[in-house]
């Protein structure tokens, strides 16, 4: 039975990290028959993978929530290893460690002489340029950003960041993958790049403005976005993804606007919780603390104040239209997924009879 599932698999993949994304990314591509190599950092993060997948497989046996035949397969191609050189067998090796340029090129020159030379290598960045990311490597043509939205199990979108010398082959198999795995990918070129975050990058940093002018407060800008936009705040957002993510990531899309000074307020802001300790809902504080308790104070509606907002996510949605980085479609879908609201920014638009600019 295991060599009959095998002939019919397209793809061998690596996953290198076991953080918050790598182990999330771990889980959901499990589902899936294909084998899987789990690298991960220390004899420490093994075990831990090693007896959570060992329990998580059993579970799901015992439920019947796979069959037998599954569990096995599962069992039989699931390698967890600290060792690298168990990845010479793949064809697609995604990496997943943490938003730290040194260390992922220095990671990838050490894979250059373990991966086949047909190899797919991709990066889950979020923040970090390809080009700048894989600039030679001996294995260019067969590397790009892959990256990946948390949780992967409930996200259904991919950007597909296309680095200067990653080549239609490579393109073609990791869109190819995607679709295999239920994803709806989206092409991306250079001065593109990670554009979904970026859709919400300058809404985000016009609310850190209002905070830092002391207009408004963290809660009143919340509480507005909760009640108006979206299902969470600006602010709590922040706090669920990581402070320290967040801030190493807006240094990063900020070489991409075109006006960097808009968004040092929120560069200091992040910089402060940081500083501080608070990187958000993983530290039990952030902009709030945590277990967040629920808010019974909901402010007086501000029309001004929703209509800044609101404007300034509308005007980065409409940027991406009007340059046909994205057709309607799709970023209507993009929306959907990303912040989990059904009203699209077209709609929205209408409604407030919005002029893009």
């Amino acid at each position: 039975k295991r060599n009959t599932i095998m002939s019919q698999t397209k793809y061998n993949i690596g996953i290198i990290g076991y953080g918050k994304m790598g182990k999330d990314l771990f889980g959901f591509l499990c589902r899936f028959p294909y084998p899987i190599t789990l690298v991960c950092k220390s004899k420490a993060t093994l075990e831990q993978a090693q007896s959570a997948f060992r329990k998580k497989q059993k579970r799901a046996l015992k439920y019947q929530l796979v069959d037998q035949d599954t569990y096995d397969f599962r069992q039989q191609n699931t390698l967890i290893t600290t060792n690298q050189k168990q990845l010479k067998n793949c064809n697609l090796v995604i990496e997943s460690i943490t938003e730290d340029i040194h260390k992922k090129r220095e990671l990838f020159h050490q894979l250059q002489p373990v991966l086949s030379a047909e190899c797919v290598l991709a990066s889950n960045t979020s923040s970090i340029s390809p080009d700048t990311l894989f600039s030679g490597l001996q294995n260019e043509a067969n590397c790009l950003g892959l990256h990946f939205f948390f949780p992967v199990g409930m996200k259904d979108i991919v950007e597909v960041n296309v680095a200067k010398n990653s080549s239609e082959r490579t393109i073609s198999f990791l869109t190819k993958f995607l679709k295999s795995i239920g994803k709806f990918s989206i092409k991306l070129m250079k001065n593109q790049y990670f554009i979904i975050n970026r859709i919400f990058l300058k809404m985000q940093a016009g609310c850190c403005q209002l905070v830092n002018d002391g207009k408004y407060s963290i809660r009143e800008i919340d509480n507005l976005v909760k009640t108006h936009l979206f299902p969470i705040g600006i602010f709590e957002f922040f706090d669920q993804v990581g402070n320290d993510v967040m801030l190493q990531s807006v240094r990063n899309y900020v070489e991409y606007e075109r006006h960097p000074v808009f968004y040092q307020a929120m560069i200091l802001l992040l910089e402060q919780k940081v500083r501080e300790g608070k990187i958000g809902a993983q530290s039990k504080s952030g902009f709030y603390g945590y277990p967040l308790k629920k808010d019974e104070y909901i402010p007086a509606k501000s029309t001004e104040l929703l209509q800044k907002i609101t404007h300034w996510y509308l005007d980065n949605v409409f940027e991406v239209f009007q340059k046909s980085i994205c057709n309607k479609a799709e970023l209507e879908h993009i929306v959907r997924e990303y912040m989990s609201i059904e009203k699209s920014p077209f709609e929205l638009a209408e409604e407030i009879s919005y002029n893009p600019k």
